[in-house]
């Protein structure tokens, strides 16, 4: 049938990976010389406004460097979007796609950009409730394993600064949360979303206090 050929991507799965890949690396390097920047001026500047000057300025260059990579693949910004919604799509998907996206995306929500995301249809109030539960016991499981972990420090008296305990606390809050979230499928991006959408939900708030609750309990 000429429609459906019509509706295949112009753009490979590897080709799709590697542009968003490019982009994303390209991105990070922009942020990383941006703060950089900021930082080396010494200036206070309030959050809310460092946070709207990151997410234009990152908007700007990210159109200038999906053009520069556009073209360097001989692509064209359409064919790119065709390609990245079919193989995000459930029925003709590539796990290697979705994640490049992903990062993509990621990175863009880090500097307080909003990414509007489509749940999967069978993340009810009531799944995600259970969810939460078992994401909040990951983040408890980590906060006991730093402590076993500063305790042996201790106990050797090693000398260890606040940047490596810091980096620590943040692997191990890592490793543990996102066993919950691969084992239910989602990504870090697809959490918060929920997490969004949810938020007005007497269901869901229910849970929430009750993890409050719980969590509290010695």
């Amino acid at each position: 049938d000429d429609d459906d050929a019509d509706d295949l991507p112009t753009v490979t799965p590897s080709e799709c990976t590697q542009i968003m890949e490019k982009i994303t690396m390209i991105m990070q390097q922009q942020i990383n010389n941006l703060m950089r920047k900021i930082q080396a001026q010494g200036a206070q500047i309030p959050q809310q406004m460092l946070q709207s000057y990151l997410v234009e300025h990152f908007e700007t260059q990210l159109k200038e460097v999906q053009s520069v990579v556009f073209r360097e693949f001989g692509k064209d910004e359409d064919e790119v979007e065709h390609a990245c919604a079919y193989y995000e799509a459930k029925e003709t998907r590539d796990d290697k796609v979705v994640e490049a996206c992903n990062n993509l995306r990621s990175l863009y929500t880090n500097v307080g950009g909003r990414v509007e995301l489509d749940l999967p249809e069978d993340l009810t109030v009531e799944k995600m409730c259970v969810i939460f539960e078992e994401y909040m016991g990951a983040v408890q499981q980590a906060q006991i394993a730093f402590s076993q972990h500063l305790q042996q420090l201790k106990a050797r008296g090693a000398q260890v600064t606040t940047s490596q305990l810091n980096e620590t606390r943040n692997n191990l809050m890592q490793n543990h949360v996102l066993t919950v979230l691969k084992k239910y499928d989602m990504t870090n991006l697809l959490w918060v979303a929920a997490l969004e959408k949810y938020s007005d939900s007497q269901v869901f708030k229910a849970a929430v206090e009750r993890c409050k609750k719980g969590g509290a309990a010695p």
